[in-house]
């Protein structure tokens, strides 16, 4: 049986936002600029990114951080 911690579920929750995310844009037509779907991809990264505080991985560090990054840089750009 697996065992599953605090870091993995908070990691897991971050997986979750980024599917929840996907599936709004893809299937759901909505706006990839709606509050939802940005809060979603701030959420995923973030959540993500303290999970590694458990295992710490460069590639994924990176990938969440830049993935974190431009989010918040598509949103200012919309919001100017």
């Amino acid at each position: 049986m697996i065992r599953l911690g605090l870091l993995d579920l908070v990691g897991l929750c971050g997986v979750g936002a980024y599917v929840v995310a996907h599936f709004l844009v893809q299937v759901r037509h909505e706006s990839p600029r709606s509050r939802r779907i940005v809060a979603l991809n701030m959420i995923g990264p973030l959540c993500v990114l303290v999970s590694l505080i458990g295992a710490f991985n460069i590639s994924s560090f990176f990938s969440q951080s830049l993935w974190l990054l431009l989010t918040l840089a598509g949103w200012w750009k919309s919001r100017r």
